[in-house]
């Protein structure tokens, strides 16, 4: 069984992420699919139980804090210690980074990044099969200092830790977003540019052909593949 952890609190946003991403992460995923919402007042589940644990993005921030941080904190922790696989997107990777490493793991990024990125990758299980890398980048915060046992696998030349695996274990975290396909990124590339002036100031596009975003689909396949 695999568990999605949509960590979108706005009603309209959250709705688009179940009906458009739940479905094609789940197709990945070899067993049964099952969703939990933190705009969802009660608490979080137990994720034991679960092979593998997506953390998606959120409008939220890592780096300022939420009221529900702590309890989010003890659900990775939980699904951490339960063995599972776990994949932190965006604001789910920063607060892996703060559950896994340190508060202090997370910060406020001095210059945002948004827009179709290429991404520097190192050798990772994550990304077997990608020579190279293009994603859609939508973040203010970043993760920064992590301590010895976690492993920096990706950055862009404004973000040290675009990615990182946790002491070779099935936990990682990426601050870009593979499940974002071309149009759906230029539809919230549009929103973000017309209504906040860091995004505009800092909006770039490194994608010469929205084929190459297929790579992206990889790095699903690669963490729901079984293991062995």
């Amino acid at each position: 069984m695999s568990l999605i952890a949509n960590l979108i609190i706005d009603e309209k946003a959250g709705a688009r992420f179940d009906e458009v991403v739940v479905p094609r992460l789940a197709g990945f995923s070899e067993g049964p699919v099952s969703v939990v919402h933190l705009s969802d007042p009660a608490p979080l589940p137990d994720p034991s139980g679960h092979r593998h644990v997506v953390l998606s993005g959120s409008e939220l921030s890592a780096a300022a804090g939420a009221p529900r941080d702590a309890e989010l904190v003890r659900f990775i922790r939980r699904a951490a210690f339960s063995g599972a696989a776990i994949l932190g997107i965006c604001y789910g990777h920063q607060m892996i980074a703060r559950a896994l490493a340190a508060d202090t793991a997370c910060r406020k990024a001095e210059t945002p990044e948004f827009g179709w990125r290429r991404l520097t990758l190192l050798p990772n299980p994550l990304f077997d099969g990608i020579d190279e890398l293009v994603s859609a980048q939508f973040h203010h915060d970043e993760v920064v200092d992590l301590p010895e046992g976690f492993e920096v696998i990706a950055s862009t030349p404004g973000c040290a830790v675009q990615g990182f695996q946790v002491s070779d274990r099935p936990i990682w975290g990426v601050q870009f977003h593979p499940e974002v396909t071309f149009d759906r990124g230029e539809g919230m590339f549009a929103r973000n540019v017309a209504r906040d002036e860091r995004a505009r100031a800092n909006f770039a596009n490194e994608l010469e052909d929205p084929a190459a975003l297929e790579k992206n689909d990889l790095i699903f396949r690669n963490f729901f593949a079984p293991a062995g």
